[in-house]
């Protein structure tokens, strides 16, 4: 029967995690094949004699096992790493700034719009004038009292008349009609998701400026 390799602990790719090694790396620090560092991470094969006294000066500068090998999102850096340069963390924060105040600026502008179509919708019905294509209703329908906007526009209608053109109140009814709900129009689903999209987009350089003065 063929002896079976002995089986290998996860020892390699413990190293590779805390020294940041690919296993090419690995494999021409300790002087062997990469299919063979690869055989013996995977437990293909067992780790040789040479791999192991190769590995001993590696694994002799690991921590306990139960400490991980990345480090938590929020972990302070190594005593030795150099502080950042102020100046260029403060540039690209000021950047920051003044990109979300440009995108916010456009939200703004959309946002506007659409509260005022909301408005002219809301008011619609007491600026609408008849529809003078509507068909009559043959029941007849109680209607309620004219509001004094009504009122008003069907007087200026009237007022307006040109004798010499006799349609001018219906084609300008017409035309009102249609320039009311022009302006009752809501923003389009395209113009909705833009709006979200460039508030989202300034709030995450406004939480990147936020977190950029925290280093300065």
């Amino acid at each position: 029967m063929p002896r079976r390799p002995a089986p290998s602990d996860s020892i390699l790719s413990r190293v590779r995690a805390w020294f940041g090694l690919n296993l090419a790396d690995l494999a021409l620090y300790l002087g062997v094949s990469t299919s063979l560092t690869h055989a013996i991470e995977t437990k293909q094969r067992g780790l040789t004699h040479p791999v192991r006294v190769a590995l001993l000066p590696l694994r002799l500068q690991l921590p306990p096992p139960e400490v991980p090998a990345s480090p938590a999102a929020d972990a302070s850096l190594p005593p030795a790493t150099p502080a950042p340069e102020a100046a260029d963390l403060d540039l690209r924060r000021r950047e920051c700034l003044r990109r979300a105040q440009g995108l916010l600026a456009q939200a703004d502008v959309l946002a506007h719009r659409a509260h005022v179509a909301a408005r002219w919708a809301a008011a619609l019905p007491a600026l609408l004038p008849p529809d003078p294509d509507a068909e009559p209703s043959p029941v007849p329908v109680s209607a309620e009292p004219p509001t004094p906007a009504q009122q008003a526009l069907t007087a200026a209608l009237e007022q307006a008349t040109d004798p010499d053109d006799p349609t001018f109140a219906l084609d300008h009814a017409r035309w009102l009609r249609g320039w009311l709900h022009r302006r009752a129009r809501p923003l389009t689903p395209q113009e909705a998701t833009r709006l979200h999209r460039l508030r989202a987009q300034a709030a995450g350089l406004l939480a990147e400026a936020e977190a950029l003065a925290t280093y300065l």
